[in-house]
């Protein structure tokens, strides 16, 4: 029979030693954001010429659209005419990343009311002419209404084609005095209670939890400063849940 006190020791081992690859992975998740942010330029402002190119990235994702890389994620419908109405309402807030002079993602924003980011709304509602994200001249909120990104094979990691957006977004919000930036990220999982705020907070807080990684929109958005607001359940009326994330420029900067 084994000596009880090695038994304990032994467990008590093992719990360090996962602890500190926890705490190691954290670790290596922050560095590489912090190494890879360094790194970047801010995405640049779109021009007119850019928005062809835009509409021609797939409407589906997995499909292939820039050689081995395929679209990751969407909004839907994103024509030529509807990234055409973007320009023509705020041109300020269309940017594009890039990558061997391609883009490889995109996010159009708008400027809205704080009442964007106080309680859930669906997006294919807002988006509607004269909802609450239709833009608004004087809103003190910039709302990505709109987001493109491709992903290299595997799909391992999108920071680079994310990182560079968030760094922008910011910059707009700081040069025009707002008051802050959210964006609507895709929550993994299609259980129910991932469509919950709780819940979401509850992942996003844990430091272990791959949601906060670089592998998603929601872990490279809180690495850039962005924090859980709340849970978009069902947002695209697809089934799929998002968290709202909210950059504030005079606390998170």
């Amino acid at each position: 029979m084994r000596d009880l006190t090695a038994v304990r020791t032994e467990e008590i081992n093992v719990c360090f030693l996962r602890s500190i690859k926890s705490l190691s992975c954290l670790y290596i998740v922050k560095e590489t954001w912090k190494s890879m942010s360094s790194n970047y330029t801010a995405a640049r402002r779109a021009k007119l010429e850019d928005l062809a190119e835009m509409s021609r990235l797939s409407k589906r994702p997995g499909h292939t659209s820039i050689g081995s890389r395929s679209l990751a994620f969407c909004h839907p419908n994103h024509s030529k005419e509807t990234l055409e109405a973007y320009f023509s309402m705020y041109p300020q807030g269309i940017f594009v990343s890039e990558e061997d002079d391609h883009i490889i993602s995109f996010a159009c924003a708008v400027r809205t009311s704080i009442k964007a980011i106080e309680e859930p709304i669906a997006w294919s509602d807002a988006t509607a002419g004269g909802k609450t994200l239709g833009h608004q001249k004087r809103g003190q909120w910039l709302y990505v209404s709109r987001l493109a990104y491709t992903a290299g094979p595997g799909h391992a990691h999108v920071t680079k084609e994310i990182g560079p957006l968030l760094i922008a977004l910011q910059n707009l919000a700081v040069k025009q005095g707002l008051a802050g930036v959210a964006i609507a990220t895709q929550f993994p999982g299609r259980r129910e209670r991932s469509g919950t705020t709780p819940f979401q907070r509850s992942c996003i807080d844990d430091p272990h939890d791959q949601v906060r990684s670089g592998l998603n929109p929601t872990g490279i958005a809180y690495h850039a400063g962005f924090r859980h607001c709340l849970a978009l359940p069902n947002y695209l009326g697809d089934g799929r849940h998002f968290a709202l994330m909210v950059w504030r420029r005079n606390i998170d900067q």
